[in-house]
Parts: structure tokens; C-alpha cells; sequence
């Protein structure tokens, strides 16, 4: 018998395929609740850049627009690569990132991130999840819940109404923002939460939510599902194109 190997060997298509998956339930899962998740969005939930996100869209069958089309309809008729830049202006990296995949190209490396993704998308998604369930719960339930979730997402790419970008660190009983210097306590966490439960997550912006570090917990307690957002409110889905 030959030496055991130290590793074992990634199964590269189920790994692959799983990628792509978690990828097309991400996106399609904010547009089925309304809250019309971006690709900037999904890109940055699983580390990839725009134009990879869209082409496993594409590639999925579940991301239809003007470009795509007419893109994807000028390779049905013959047109080369260069030809369709020619014909709409765009680099030949966009014109890629709108044709479907015929065969991904990927590294070992790769791989491994990819599984971890996955795995820490999952686990996201269900702490989500169980945070919904205890909602109607006491207020302590739904804090130690909350707090659950907020330590997994640790590390998380979020944005502030302003548009500014932050990811934060828990330790202890305090979030770290990277942006500030001075942490949010456990304790303000409570009571922006109380202020969310108590208006049913009927909240119009960060003041409502009266604690320090508003700004930041705000767009954390949307993307947790505990408050609505406007898009969602209002029946509106983003341009999923202009990027």
C-alpha cells in the first residue's frame, strides 16, 4: 500500500458548485424578500469581485438585464469578443463578466476559501434565522440572540447610511469598530434593540435608534433583519445593473 496522503483531496466540483450556490441563494433570497440585495452586496459577502459574481449569476441563469441579453445574443450569432466591445463600448473584461462560465478556473487556494465562505455563509445565514424565531421572545432572549450574531458577522464588510464602510471585532462585551476608537458596549446594544422591538423595526434612521454608535448599529440590525428597510417598505428593488 501507498503512503497515506497528509491531506485529503478537495473534491473540487462539489466545492465549486456549492460556491456557486451559496452565491444564487444570497442573491435570489434578497430579492424574494424585497430588500433587492446588490451584487456589490453578495461580491462582498463572499470576497469576489463584481464582474465573478455577476458571471456565475449569469452562468446560473438567474441575472437577466439589458447587457446581458444583448450581450449574450451577439455570441449566439457569431460575434467575437472584440466585435462586441466594438459594438457596445465596453472593456473585454465586461463582456466576459456577461458571458456564462463554460468552465471556471480556479487554484487550490482558491478552493479553501471558497468552502470557508460557504461554511461561514451558512452559519450567518442561520443565526439570522434563529434571531427571527426569538423575536417575539423577552428582551433578554432576543439580546443574547442578538449578541450571537453580531460576534458571528465579526469581521463583516457593512456600510453607514453615509455610504462609509466599516467591519468591527468583538471583545468581551464591546464591539470595536474600525473606524472608532471608542467601542460600543453590550449595553447600548440592549437598548437600541428595546427602541427596535418596541417600534415593531419601523426605524427611519440611526437617531431613532438613540445610543451611541447608532450609525453603525443601524445598518448591523438591517442586515440582521431587525429593522426594515425602506427599499423593502416602499416595494423598490435597485438597479441591478449599474455597476
Amino acid at each position: 500500500m501507498g503512503r497515506a496522503k497528509k491531506k485529503p483531496e478537495y473534491d473540487q466540483n462539489r466545492i465549486m458548485e456549492q460556491f456557486q450556490n451559496c452565491i444564487v441563494e444570497a442573491y435570489t433570497s434578497g430579492i424574494a424578500d424585497g430588500t433587492g440585495i446588490s451584487l456589490r452586496q453578495v461580491s462582498e459577502e463572499f470576497g469576489i469581485t463584481l464582474m465573478k459574481t455577476r458571471k456565475i449569476l449569469i452562468t446560473a441563469g438567474i441575472y437577466h438585464t439589458e447587457n446581458s441579453e444583448q450581450i449574450n445574443s451577439m455570441r449566439k450569432q457569431g460575434m467575437n469578443i472584440p466585435e462586441i466591445m466594438k459594438a457596445t463600448g465596453l472593456s473585454k473584461s465586461s463582456v466576459h463578466s456577461y458571458l456564462p462560465y463554460t468552465k471556471m478556473i480556479y487554484n487550490v487556494d482558491e478552493l479553501s476559501l471558497y468552502a470557508e465562505r460557504c461554511r461561514m455563509y451558512r452559519k450567518r445565514k442561520q443565526a439570522i434565522e434563529q434571531l427571527q424565531i426569538c423575536k417575539g421572545a423577552s428582551l433578554e432572549c432576543v439580546e443574547k440572540y442578538l449578541w450571537s450574531t453580531i460576534e458571528i458577522f465579526s469581521g463583516y464588510s457593512f456600510t453607514t447610511v453615509k455610504g462609509l464602510r466599516f467591519r468591527y471585532g468583538v471583545n468581551g462585551n464591546e464591539i470595536q469598530i474600525n473606524r472608532k476608537k471608542k467601542s460600543i458596549t453590550r449595553s447600548s446594544v440592549k437598548v437600541a434593540l428595546k427602541a427596535t422591538l418596541e417600534k415593531n423595526g419601523n426605524i427611519n434612521g440611526p437617531k431613532k435608534l438613540g445610543v451611541f454608535g447608532a450609525s453603525y448599529l443601524y445598518p448591523m440590525f438591517l442586515r440582521f433583519g431587525l429593522i426594515d428597510t425602506e427599499r423593502k417598505l416602499n416595494g423598490h428593488l435597485p438597479d441591478m445593473d449599474n455597476i
